[in-house]
């Protein structure tokens, strides 16, 4: 379907009259949220503490600069290029298992 030819009804020029819902354009406020309204229901949320300890990572990670990194970046890619980077497969297995067990603690 060419999105030029869109059926009746659809599109910014034709309104839609066979809606059930009320809409509110421009600068009208709706009457759902009203100065009443909203002083009358005030909702609370708490946060668990595994929810702070994420938010407090989450904080220290955002104001730590990242490494810099690119020089062994670029050693890996030259010996994976060249065919003799050679996998630790002991160092993996016990970097995995150290990452499982991070994980647990959290």
């Amino acid at each position: 379907m060419a999105i030029d030819k869109l059926p009746a009804g659809i599109g910014n020029s034709t309104p839609l009259t066979n809606n059930k819902y009320k809409q509110h354009v421009g600068s009208e406020t709706p009457p759902s949220t009203t100065q009443s309204a909203v002083s009358a229901n005030q909702d609370s949320v708490t946060l668990t503490p595994q929810a702070q300890r994420l938010s407090q990572v989450q904080q220290t990670l955002v104001n730590t600069p990242a490494p810099d990194n690119s020089a062994r970046l670029e050693a890996l890619k030259k010996a994976i290029n060249e065919g003799s980077y050679q996998v630790d497969s002991d160092k993996l297995a016990a970097n995995i298992s150290s990452f499982e067990q991070d994980l647990e603690g959290l």
